[in-house]
C-alpha cells in the first residue's frame, strides 16, 4: 500500500513539472508584439512649503509676542487653519541669540506655513510686508494627490501602448489578444521653474499701491512609461 501510494505521488510531482515545462513553451512558441506607452499630466502644486522669519531686532516698538499675535490674526482672518498649516520650526535654535549674543540678547523665531495655492501665497506675502515682516522664503512646493495622478498616467499609458499595438499588427494582417506580459519605468515627479529661495524684503511705503502680488509656479510633471507584450492573432 505504501508502495502504491509513493508511486502516486511521484506520479503528480511529473505531471506538474510536464505541466510547467508545457505553460512555458506555449509562452516562449507565442507570436507576440512587444510596445511601449508613454503618458505624463502637468498638475498645480496645493502643498507650498514657506519659512517666515521674525527678527525681535527688526521691532524697535513692539514685542515678537505681539508681532506674532498679528500675524496669526491676519492669517486666521484670511481663513488659513493656524492649528494645521502654521508651525514653528527648529524651537531649540529661536533662542541662539539670547544665549551667543549676551549684549543685545534680541530672539528670533522661524515659522513654516503651508498654503495651498499661488494666490493664497500671494496674499500671504502682502499680508507679511503690512506687518513689516521682511524674510519670507518659499522652501518647496508639493501635490497632495500624486498618488492619484500617478495611478491616472499609468491608465493613459497602458492605453496608448494597447493602440499603438493595434495599429501595428493590424498593418500586417494580425489582431492582438491578451497581455502577456506588462513592466513600467516610472520617472520620478518633479518640480521645474521653482523658485528655491523667495526672499521679500522691506516694508510698503504709505503712498504704495496695495496689490496682491503675482506669483506663479510651475506644475508639477508626473509620468511613467509602459512596456506591454501582447499575444498575436
Amino acid at each position: 500500500m505504501k508502495k502504491l501510494m509513493l508511486m502516486a505521488v511521484c506520479s503528480l510531482m511529473v505531471l506538474g513539472a510536464a505541466s510547467t515545462k508545457v505553460v512555458a513553451q506555449d509562452f516562449l512558441t507565442k507570436h507576440y508584439i512587444e510596445v511601449s506607452g508613454r503618458a505624463h499630466k502637468d498638475v498645480a502644486p496645493d502643498m507650498i512649503y514657506m519659512t517666515i522669519t521674525i527678527n525681535e531686532k527688526d521691532y524697535k516698538n513692539s514685542s515678537m509676542a505681539s508681532v506674532e499675535k498679528k500675524m496669526i490674526g491676519k492669517f486666521q482672518a484670511m481663513g488659513i487653519d493656524v492649528k494645521k498649516d502654521l508651525v514653528v520650526k527648529d524651537m531649540a535654535s529661536n533662542f541662539k541669540h539670547y544665549f551667543l549674543i549676551k549684549s543685545d540678547p534680541k530672539l528670533m523665531k522661524e515659522y513654516q506655513l503651508t498654503v495651498h495655492s499661488a494666490q493664497q501665497a500671494g496674499e500671504v506675502i502682502l499680508a507679511l510686508e503690512q506687518l513689516g515682516i521682511s524674510e519670507v522664503s518659499v522652501d518647496k512646493v508639493e501635490c497632495s494627490q500624486i498618488a492619484k495622478y500617478q495611478d491616472e498616467v499609468r491608465v493613459a499609458a497602458i492605453k496608448s501602448a494597447k493602440a499603438r499595438a493595434t495599429l501595428l499588427s493590424e498593418a500586417v494582417g494580425h489582431t492582438i489578444g491578451r497581455a502577456m506580459h506588462i513592466s513600467e519605468n516610472e520617472h520620478n515627479h518633479r518640480t521645474y521653474g521653482m523658485p528655491q529661495v523667495m526672499m521679500v524684503k522691506g516694508n510698503l511705503a504709505e503712498d504704495q499701491v496695495v496689490r496682491v502680488p503675482e506669483i506663479e509656479f510651475e506644475k508639477i510633471r508626473v509620468e511613467t512609461t509602459v512596456y506591454v507584450k501582447f499575444e498575436l492573432k
